[in-house]
């Protein structure tokens, strides 16, 4: 990273949506988002430069996360592989909270609020 780049979010396993906020505008702010989302892919031309840039982005990366993390990032071998592997690993979904929710309320009798004393 440059010197006045750095990231201040650590990624703990536990605070993904702070930690991807942080990091994409970063990646973003480098005009390198695409090697994230796959519009940027390698040519023969400029494989080299394009090999290192997605390397720049690993290595932000592997120092964004937390130092127990690091080690389930090895076996991926492009910015956007480990990207989707934290993204499907850490990312909730969370239709499962919305539907608990709407099955509380729509099971909630007036004065009782033990269900969403939880």
């Amino acid at each position: 990273m440059e010197k006045l780049d750095h990231i201040c979010i650590k990624f703990s396993g536990k605070n993904y949506a702070a930690w991807e906020f942080q990091l994409e505008t970063f990646i973003k702010g480098k005009e390198l988002w695409g090697h994230i989302d796959g519009s940027t892919t390698a040519s023969k031309a400029n494989k080299a430069v394009w090999t290192a840039k997605d390397n720049q982005i690993m290595s932000w990366i592997v120092n964004s996360v937390e130092p127990h993390l690091v080690l389930s990032l090895r076996p991926h071998k492009s910015a956007k592989a480990m990207w989707d592997f934290l993204k499907l690993v850490y990312n909730q979904d969370n239709n499962a909270r919305r539907f608990q929710l709407e099955l509380t309320i729509a099971n909630y009798t007036q004065g009782d609020l033990s269900d969403f004393m939880e």
